[in-house]
């Protein structure tokens, strides 16, 4: 890896800015979130759970989620050993927006981190729309990331192809923000300020309905329910452009081909999986030269829940 000038590592801000707001009685611990600051003077936020000595393990959040994206039970970390590392994209929460970025310029972002965290080498997990981003740094820097994990990943959605591995009505949306962008930002716009009108929880429950039994199984879990309901809150008050922002960059091309990744990459699916079919995860795992398909009966969309230890233990393991 190259060297990096003293000036582009982040400064950690000594105190954390504000307590994550949880509603889990379950939950070992309430960890402070903190802020980096960046060299062009955005705030990277990020939080720490787990094991403070354990295995470092990178989590990419999914499209709706944050920095506080996990399996509700802490001590699952601590009982694998497990340095969780959650971090917000530009935009959402804590973290400063970035207008036009692509998933790069992230992983560049996410090292200068790692740098600033004394980390030297750690493992990358992607859930979702997070998993473009795993992959991006597992390719960018495979000295560096030990393994990567990605569960349900999007596609890349630069062809046809892809949109149409996606559930319906997310598919046509992307696909309208690659044709009419700023007709995508408008119409998503719209949406937020109707869902403003709403209960808070409203869209979380829209959403679990359109996923499969497993998934509404998995919202089942109150504590998993309102980790998703204060997420939502979150991205809602920040406002639709991040939203958009985010979508955009995946639509994109990402940056690098999937057989150029030298890292070896569990790719996680749930055979039920009503979001992103799981023929991606076969294609994805076809491409990638050293990956393993992990296509698991009876699972969703929301797999990084219902199989989080299995998950983490073979990051932990690397």
């Amino acid at each position: 890896m190259r060297s990096t000038p003293p000036a582009q590592i982040p400064v950690i801000s000594p105190q954390g800015e504000y307590k994550d707001r949880l509603n889990m009685p379950k939950l070992a611990q309430v960890a402070t979130a903190r802020q980096a600051q960046l060299q062009d003077g955005r705030r990277l936020g990020f939080v720490e759970f787990g094991d403070p000595a354990g295995a470092p393990v990178i989590l990419f959040h999914d499209l709706w989620g944050n920095r506080s994206q996990r399996h509700p039970d802490d001590s699952l970390l601590m009982q694998l050993g497990v340095r969780l590392i959650g971090v917000d994209r530009p935009g959402y929460g804590m973290s400063t927006r970035k207008p036009g970025r692509g998933i790069m310029d992230v992983v560049d972002d996410i090292m200068l981190l790692g740098k600033a965290l004394q980390l030297e080498r750690f493992s990358v997990l992607g859930n979702s729309a997070g998993g473009p981003y795993a992959l991006a740094c597992a390719y960018r820097f495979p000295q560096i990331v030990k393994r990567c994990a990605v569960v349900a990943s999007f596609p890349p959605l630069d062809h046809a192809q892809g949109f149409q591995a996606l559930h319906p009505f997310y598919g046509r949306l992307f696909q309208l923000a690659s044709g009419n962008e700023a007709l995508f930002r408008l119409i998503l716009k719209g949406f937020f300020w109707f869902d403003s009108q709403r209960p808070v929880d409203q869209y979380i429950r829209e959403l679990g309905s359109s996923l499969a039994r497993a998934d509404q199984q998995v919202l089942s879990n109150i504590d998993l329910y309102n980790s998703r309901r204060d997420m939502w809150a979150e991205l809602r008050h920040g406002g639709s452009e991040i939203l958009a922002d985010e979508i955009v960059a995946l639509i994109q091309s990402w940056g690098y081909h999937l057989q150029s990744i030298r890292v070896p990459v569990d790719v996680w699916w749930g055979e039920a999986d009503m979001f992103c079919a799981p023929k991606v995860g076969e294609r994805m795992a076809m491409l990638i030269p050293d990956a393993k398909l992990r296509l698991e009966q009876g699972a969703g969309h929301l797999l990084l829940y219902s199989h989080w230890g299995t998950i983490l233990q073979a990051l932990a393991a690397a």
